[in-house]
């Protein structure tokens, strides 16, 4: 709603007084932003490390936001390895230069986040487990587009289908809970993504990941494959998402594709491979390649955008004639204008009059009832 020009009617004035403000006026139209978020761990050779075919699949992607795992990169041009600005040169060759990230330190396979959005906040928490000593959980709160920040959480749980294990991994979920509700407000957009190990859906760490976390719908790839390890035999790779961001999320669209649950991506079985140079066949299947990325999208309604905005009104020609007073309103031609009174400017009781469309002329004829008395024209869009 806008506001603009005052008149007012004074009983016990000479003259009768009209205020014309500068236009502030602004047509409201929302809008919408895609919003990829992908599970990565897409290291190959025998180091562990982002090399071509990864980060071939990366580019190809466009994701907006990554959860990463094994984070580590040798700089083709001298620049180190894992050094500042190693890592630079990969996310601006990959992403582009306008993305941040965030990559925990002290681990030999650390988790990060890469994102088109800033961080507001980032940082890693323990995994108490003693045997997953080589990486914790990275978290970061993220500026999105709107009024709603995003947090998410990278993963890298314990592997193997052992017993031991397979509790291990359920304690790792219950550790990393009871973390996310101490340190994440009530109902945040919440996703927490990456490499689960899970070998079966009866795993405790399953029941506790539901319990504060949807799974659903459950990406595929293009053949509706939904496991993401290298043998295609357990759906190790996940993007959960809270409760809160469900009805946020929507099909994830490429040029010749569109992916209803979102995508597992396999080079090998996705076609055409156009829709996403440079990836080339064989980059999910190279030696040491040992899971595939997992994409899933969401729409997220901005706040109201200005466009095209009506002229302020003019009120114009003011009389007074006995017990009437009355003025003229002019603004953009058919929009319409509406006109309210009040007795105080401080008191904000505004009281509708009459709707028309401009160009109109207003008229009261009781406006010696009132002391003194305040109009107004708003525009509602």
């Amino acid at each position: 709603m806008s506001y603009r020009p005052i008149a007012t009617f004074c009983q016990f004035c000479t003259m009768l007084l009209l205020i014309v403000a500068g236009s502030q006026f602004q047509a409201r139209a929302s809008s919408n932003v895609l919003i990829r978020v992908m599970a990565a761990n897409l290291t190959s050779g025998s180091n562990q490390r982002y090399e071509t075919p990864g980060l071939n699949i990366l580019k190809g992607l466009k994701p907006d936001i990554v959860a990463i795992q094994e984070f580590n990169y040798q700089s083709t041009s001298g620049l180190g390895l894992n050094t500042p600005a190693a890592l630079r040169e990969m996310i601006n060759a990959t992403f582009g230069t306008n993305f941040v990230y965030f990559r925990e330190s002290a681990y030999s396979i650390p988790n990060g986040i890469i994102s088109r959005y800033p961080l507001v906040a980032s940082g890693s928490w323990v995994d108490s487990d003693t045997g997953v000593n080589d990486r914790g959980f990275a978290w970061a709160r993220i500026d999105l587009p709107g009024t709603n920040d995003l947090y998410v959480v990278s993963v890298h749980l314990k592997a193997s289908n052992s017993g031991s294990d397979v509790s291990r991994r359920a304690d790792e979920v219950a550790e990393l809970k009871a973390i996310i509700t101490t340190n994440f407000p009530a109902n945040a957009w919440l996703i927490v993504a990456g490499d689960f190990n899970i070998y079966s859906e009866d795993e405790a760490a399953v029941a506790n990941l539901n319990s504060f976390l949807s799974d659903r719908p459950v990406p595929s790839d293009q053949d509706g494959g939904i496991n993401t390890n290298q043998g295609r035999s357990e759906r190790y790779d996940r993007v959960l998402v809270s409760f809160s961001l469900t009805n946020l999320l929507t099909p994830a669209m490429f040029p010749s594709r569109t992916f209803t649950n979102g995508l597992v991506f396999v080079s090998g079985n996705y076609t055409p491979l156009s829709d996403v140079p440079p990836v080339q066949l064989g980059d999910s299947s190279v030696s040491g390649m040992q899971h595939m990325g997992v994409v899933k999208d969401f729409k997220i309604t901005l706040p109201d955008t200005v466009s095209n905005p009506p002229a302020a009104p003019l009120l114009s020609q003011l009389t007074l004639t006995g017990n009437a007073f009355g003025f003229t309103l002019s603004g953009t031609a058919g929009t319409n204008y509406v006109i309210q009174a009040a007795t105080n400017l401080a008191g904000g009781n505004w009281i509708s009059l009459r709707t028309n469309a401009a160009p109109f002329t207003f008229s009261e004829s009781n406006v010696n009832a009132f002391i003194q008395r305040y109009y107004r024209a708003v525009w509602q869009p």
